[in-house]
């Protein structure tokens, strides 16, 4: 038998909006993503994002992500390849 799924909806806060999360204002707000990439770390890299996302909001003063950092990155890899 099943059990029934919990509903978390209440308990989730929107990054964008700031409030309750709807998977309608969470996938149609922001770049409009069309595809999702899992990506496996070991320890060490993800202690390392972790560090520097750290040090870049404490330099700025501003929220980053671990998706924003990870999106830059991918973007100047491929910009220096010419892809």
């Amino acid at each position: 038998m099943l059990r029934p799924k919990a509903d978390l909806d209440s308990l989730t806060v929107s990054k964008v909006a700031g409030g309750p999360a709807s998977p309608s204002s969470v996938t149609s707000a922001g770049k409009g993503y069309a595809h999702t990439l899992s990506l496996r770390l070991t320890a060490d890299q993800y202690r390392r994002l972790r560090r520097y996302v750290a040090d870049q909001e404490d330099r700025t003063g501003k929220r980053v992500t671990h998706q924003a950092i990870i999106e830059a990155a991918l973007d100047e890899h491929l910009n220096r390849q010419g892809a």
